[in-house]
């Protein structure tokens, strides 16, 4: 490392702003989140899905969606240092279809 930096958000708590700091605030966060989270995507059936629920927990829980041929698609947030290592265990457990994206922003 050559050099550190750090960004503080300093704000006058009598301002007459105070609903424009919370909104530039929340956006500083939500981008702060998008850089350190990807979303996974992947496909399983309903007898490994809690298996696999467990190593994609999410920030609150992993959004199950059944399919037509009886399995489910699952999305989920995992940390980005984490992903390669998800990827294995999931397929390790049965998940297929195993896709992973990045995310521009967020809103949590």
């Amino acid at each position: 490392t050559v050099l550190e930096t750090e960004s503080v958000l300093i704000t006058n708590p009598n301002s007459k702003h105070k609903d424009i700091v919370e909104l530039l605030k929340h956006r500083i966060d939500g981008y702060i989140t998008s850089k350190k989270y990807m979303m996974i995507s992947y496909n399983t059936s309903a007898e490994v899905l809690e298996a696999c629920a467990k190593i994609t927990p999410g920030k609150r829980s992993p959004t199950v969606t059944s399919l037509t041929d009886g399995g489910h698609a699952v999305s989920s947030l995992i940390k980005k240092n984490d992903v390669v290592k998800i990827m294995d265990e999931l397929h390790k457990v049965g998940a297929r279809d195993i896709l992973v994206f990045e995310l521009a922003n967020s809103r949590m």
